[in-house]
């Protein structure tokens, strides 16, 4: 059972003890080392880069930066480094020098025990506010700049959602931030798992921006803002955020803010007169755009003001993650002045880049951040009362068929390129590995005891440990993926195959012959109904042939014959049913046929691999099996059903209920089983399995009917079945590196 917080309950302690308030961000002389659950971890070795922090016991602040030492070993990638540098003498030190130091974060600092840094790379032992200069230079392969972020992962039970994002992104940004997830020792204290991460800033290995008035004094400047919360010194924008897509409703009393990043509050006093005014002016421009007679216009109107392909692949990776931050803060926006672009060949219209994505990948608690059949862009529609909404222009662009065909056709490209379910699952397996492959995973957990603890604020999930945690993200993310393609894909074709269970069936729900209860084990519901068989009665009744293809998901199902058992039913929360089939299947998509009686049902879903692996799907909503013509929905599997009662076997006076289905996406390798748990009062039914037949198109390699193949671990053919050696036509091999592909035989 899941750890649960009890939202309501923290709520009230907080509104009880407002002092608990201010002590979450109070400054500690510890530095928080009181926070840990085990101050003593020690690495004695590890496959990540090991960052030691030197402040002499000096508090470390929040606004100001303090003098440090840091110090980083990597010995290279795949090699071991070594904490006990007097053991293990002539590792690599990759840097070793003076850093200003502080505290960063906003919620990703009040909200966590363990706090996450910004430093700067400095020449010598002096302070920049005290004459010193910052030094820049290359850490850990990444280009040289002074200033770097070292992200906390704290209420990310898997510590890489900002990496798996950036990653993704990376091929289709002009720029995200590179990253190195790395373990930080402190005066001598592990405080765990941490991302060493260039920050969003101008140097020219970032978003390569000019000081404003640098190229013959060209005011509209090279300029870097951020949409968030408003923390003084910002500017608001001169549209009011909509709270409709159509632009019909306004919330006259809301703004969006933007916050100064290049050049910041502090360096505009330096720079020509009219800087900021002209910054001011570029981002009024720009929305202004939006609102002009043109503005959708091919040739001019908005798409003079900003890169779309930019704030396409922007929306694209905020709406994969659902990154509840997403479009209303931590959001990026630059450009380039109109007189170095004109000289350098640049484009100087606003683009974006990615930052914040720990909040992302199904971790929110609110704001429907754990959902996967959500829009992001909507948090105004259903989140009216929050003080950061989304800039009205998201919604504005949505109304330009031009913008959402390009948006459609983007994703196409995503899909068949890094955001494929076999790669983005790979990605994620990859960073669990890099993380436990060494160790640094089990230390993190010794120092700080995430999986023992029941409040982190604001998890969806409580993991039961790291495995859970990395299974719960890949079971989320399969589910976004399946919606995404489902509204920006064009209509796919579904071709399945019934999957024959071997065990599981608990339950008898169909009546073959009367009298009804002689002919069935349990009801629908709690009225005693259940269904009847087409032989019984022709009106209404399940098919003699007991075949059936949902108007719903188009999939085809077989019904267990109707004289056994032939349902698993869940009538108690909490209770778990198993379905084993007959042999592995090797699908991209399993398809469940069921119904709910006494209400809507909840379920959890598990698969069950052939490898001994699990992922939790989450949960799945099923229908209440009572749907009268006027309230149909349209997306029922079966409708005009009827039913039969086991007290006095009268049938139902009119046949108004349905079966309903539904799809769950499946990784890359045989899956042997699945798992349901009831998560509701409600009596659940799950009735028949199916799943999508492998395309033949998608064959990767082609071999003579004599050629042997090099070295595979296991063979399946196209219905799932081990066998020893290939045989003609295609087959599915898993390789050792647990990759897998489908090779045709001649």
């Amino acid at each position: 059972m899941k750890r649960q917080t009890n939202i309501a309950l923290f709520l009230i302690a907080l509104l009880l003890a407002p002092c608990c308030i201010g002590s979450l961000s109070a400054q500690q002389s510890d530095n928080y080392r009181n926070r840990l659950r085990n101050a003593n971890v020690k690495v004695e070795e590890t496959n990540l880069p090991i960052v030691f922090i030197n402040v002499g016991g000096k508090t470390i602040l929040r606004n100001d930066y303090i003098l440090a030492k840091m110090k980083i070993i990597h010995n290279g990638d795949g090699l071991k480094n070594h904490a006990d540098t007097v053991a293990f003498p002539g590792q690599h030190i990759d840097y070793e020098g003076w850093i200003a130091l502080k505290y960063r974060g906003n919620s990703s600092f009040d909200q966590s025990d363990k706090k996450p840094y910004a430093f700067r790379t400095l020449e010598s032992n002096v302070l920049p506010d005290y004459g010193g200069e910052k030094k820049k230079v290359k850490i850990l392969g990444m280009p040289k700049d002074n200033k770097w972020a070292l992200i906390a992962p704290w209420c990310d039970e898997t510590m890489f959602r900002d990496v798996l994002s950036f990653e993704l992104a990376r091929p289709w940004f002009d720029w995200v931030p590179r990253v190195q997830m790395c373990e930080v020792i402190l005066d001598g204290t592990y405080y765990g798992v941490y991302v060493l991460s260039e920050l969003v800033s101008k140097g020219k290995h970032r978003l390569n921006l000019s000081e404003p008035g640098e190229v013959e004094g060209d005011l509209t400047g090279d300029y870097h803002v951020s949409v968030d919360h408003g923390y003084d010194p910002h500017f608001a924008s001169r549209f009011r955020p909509w709270l409709s897509l159509d632009g019909s409703k306004i919330a006259n009393d809301r703004q969006v803010v933007y916050e100064y990043a290049d050049p910041d509050d502090d360096e505009f006093a330096a720079l020509p007169a009219g800087t900021r005014l002209a910054l001011h002016n570029e981002v009024n421009k720009m929305e202004a755009s939006f609102m002009a007679d043109d503005w959708d216009n091919l040739d001019g109107g908005y798409r003079e003001m900003i890169d779309v392909q930019s704030f396409i692949d922007y929306m694209l990776a905020t709406e994969v993650s659902m990154n509840i931050d997403g479009y209303r803060l931590s959001t990026h926006l630059y450009k380039h002045g109109e007189k170095r672009s004109e000289a350098e060949g640049l484009d100087p219209r606003w683009k974006t880049t990615l930052w914040d994505f720990n909040l992302a990948w199904g971790n929110a608690n609110y704001y429907d951040g754990h959902k996967t059949d959500r829009w992001q862009y909507e948090m105004n529609l259903h989140n009216p009362w929050d003080d950061s909404q989304v800039p009205f222009y998201w919604y504005r662009m949505l109304q330009d068929e031009n913008y959402v065909e390009a948006l459609k056709q983007r994703w196409q490209q995503y899909r068949q390129g890094n955001h494929s379910n076999e790669r983005l699952m790979q990605t994620v397996d990859s960073l669990a590995t890099l993380l436990k492959s060494g160790g640094a995973t089990e230390r993190n957990e010794m120092a700080w005891g995430i999986y023992t603890r029941v409040s982190i604020w604001p998890l969806y999930y409580y993991a039961n440990n790291y495995d859970d945690a990395v299974n719960y993200m890949k079971g989320w993310i399969g589910k976004r993926l399946q919606f995404l393609d489902r509204h920006l894909l064009p209509p796919r074709e579904v071709e399945t195959e019934p999957i024959d269970i071997v065990s599981g069936w608990n339950a008898d729900i169909v009546a073959e012959s009367l009298p009804a209860s002689n002919y069935t084990t349990v009801a629908v519901d709690g009225s005693q109904r259940t269904f009847y068989a087409e032989k019984l009665r022709g009106s209404g009744g399940l098919p003699a042939d007991r075949l059936i293809t949902s108007d719903n998901e188009q999939a085809a199902y077989r019904l267990s014959p109707y004289d056994g058992l032939n349902a698993l039913t869940l009538r108690q929360i909490n209770q778990s049913g198993t379905l084993k089939f007959d042999f592995p299947v090797e699908t991209t998509e399993l398809f469940i046929l069921a119904t709910s009686g006494n209400g809507d049902s909840n379920v959890r879903v598990q698969l069950h691999y052939a490898d001994g692996t699990t992922t939790d799907m989450g949960n799945y909503t099923i229908r209440d099996w009572s749907v009268r013509t006027d309230a149909l929905q349209g997306n029922e599997a079966v409708t005009a059903l009827g039913n039969v009662s086991r007290n006095n076997n009268a049938y139902s006076s009119d046949n108004h209920y349905c079966l309903f289905d539904f799809s769950i996406p499946v990784d890359n390798k045989p899956l042997q089983a699945i798992s349901f748990t009831s998560a509701s009062y409600a009596y659940a039914s799950i009735m028949a399995v199916s799943a999508m037949k492998p395309s033949s198109t998608d064959v990767q390699e082609i071999v003579a009917h004599s050629s042997p193949l090099s070295h595979p671990t296991i063979i399946y053919n196209m219905n799932g079945m081990r066998i020893h050696e290939m045989q003609r036509g295609i087959n599915i091999i898993r390789m050792p590196d647990g990759t897998s592909r489908k090779v045709m035989k001649r």
